[in-house]
């Protein structure tokens, strides 16, 4: 494809995109609740038409959605201890990804929603935010946008950048000459991996532009007042004596698997909790409705943990480690059914057991690096997974041998913040 075609593409697709635009914008003002932020000209930023006066002449991070938000927070911190009086502008792509930023950001930042990848629009954003640096966070290849940068001499940086197999595959079938000359735009390709270095060369990246620094996630900072919180936790709910194991960030239909093993796992350990957190706020309504309300007491509604209670809702955002801090075992969803995985490194992190379904391959690479340490424990249905919690459950030395190795596979890969940061040194230098 070249870039003629594909700006014909996106001028077709115009009334679709601005209709799916609103959808998403709408319904993140409808479904928020007074602790969820409103996210400001929603729809209009889309189109460059955000009327709001930023400051100019600073950093322009862009993250799509709530994992890469989240991986980017100590990046932020870094970036404003570095270079205090440059304003930090944070763009999204999801909604999602919008309240992880208004609610969590560690530092002051500006923040909108990304212009979608029509020249007027970038653009105008580019002209109202003036940066001196813009950072793209992970697989967020615009053309356009990199061509503006260009234009205007603005260095860009595809930071904690990974190319999974089904992208790599939909890149080297469709991109061509439009996605090679937009790589060749950046000053830095940051990759996670090897194999993430080997799949933009063979997309055309000219090899001195790519260098593996790493994956940013691995720089985890843990509150200081985690384990405090977390042994408040389960003092409050009568839970200091029970098995608790975390189904994290889980799909639609995976949901029922988790109560599936869960219900096995009751055999043998008559006093265990399972902590459920859907991945997307959206679904919160529906899950609550699978479970039996006598035995499962909801976080939203701030209802404790009795004896009586097996399963946990944890319907609100912003909480994930305190779960996994929480937990002796935590389980990374959307790996159960066919979605590709989530991120396992924050329960490696806080030295915690993790288990994983087998579909795991939008995180490949990473899942790889733990697989060659026997640091993930992999199960394929809810049957095994039931087995692998009883198994961890009998046995305290078999889970801590299992936190060892998971945290031990974190530790020895982690640095990747600051190799970065080196790089942003140079280039604003």
């Amino acid at each position: 494809m070249n870039a003629l075609l594909y700006r014909l593409l996106l001028w077709l697709a115009f009334p679709l995109i601005v209709y799916q635009a609103a959808k998403r914008c709408r319904k993140a003002d409808r479904t928020r609740d007074d602790q969820t932020p409103k996210i400001p000209h929603c729809l209009a930023a889309r189109f460059g038409l955000n009327p709001t006066k930023f400051k100019q002449d600073g950093i322009w991070i862009h993250a799509v959605s709530v994992g890469e938000t989240r991986s980017i927070f100590p990046l932020l911190k870094a970036l404003k201890q570095s270079y205090p009086d440059l304003p930090i502008t944070l763009t999204s792509g999801s909604t999602q990804g919008a309240i992880q930023a208004l609610k969590f950001a560690p530092v002051e930042i500006q923040h909108q929603m990304i212009p979608y990848d029509y020249p007027f629009a970038v653009k105008r954003f580019l002209n109202q935010i003036k940066p001196k640096l813009v950072i793209m966070v992970e697989t967020e290849i615009w053309p356009n946008l990199y061509q503006a940068c260009a234009d205007k001499n603005i260095p860009l940086i595809l930071a904690n950048a990974r190319l999974k197999d089904k992208s790599f595959e939909a890149y080297s079938k469709f991109g061509g000459t439009l996605v090679k000359n937009a790589l060749n735009q950046t000053h830095l390709i940051a990759a996670q991996f090897k194999q993430d270095k080997a799949n933009f060369a063979a997309l055309g990246a000219k090899e001195d532009k790519i260098k593996i620094l790493g994956n940013l996630k691995f720089d985890i900072e843990v509150a200081r007042d985690l384990e405090e919180k977390a042994k408040y936790w389960r003092w409050e709910n009568q839970a200091e004596q029970r098995f608790i194991w975390v189904a994290a960030s889980t799909h639609k239909h995976e949901e029922e698997l988790m109560l599936q093993a869960h219900q096995a796992l009751l055999k043998h350990q008559p006093n265990a909790l399972l902590i459920l957190v859907p991945r997307h706020t959206d679904r919160f309504t529906e899950v609550a409705e699978l479970l039996e309300p006598s035995s499962a007491s909801i976080r939203s509604k701030n209802e404790n943990v009795t004896n009586a209670k097996q399963v946990y809702l944890a319907d609100t955002i912003g909480e994930l480690m305190l779960w996994f801090q929480i937990a002796d075992v935590a389980f990374i969803g959307g790996s159960l059914v066919d979605f590709g995985g989530h991120n396992i490194l924050e329960p490696a992190a806080l030295n915690k057991p993790v288990l994983s379904g087998q579909y795991h391959q939008n995180l490949q690479a990473l899942y790889d690096s733990f697989k060659e340490d026997a640091a993930v424990i992999i199960s394929k249905d809810a049957d095994e997974l039931a087995q692998q919690l009883i198994e961890l459950a009998n046995h305290p030395e078999k889970r801590q041998a299992a936190a060892e190795k998971a945290f031990k596979c974190f530790r020895k890969q982690s640095g990747a913040l600051k190799h970065l940061m080196a790089e942003i040194h140079t280039l604003l230098k």
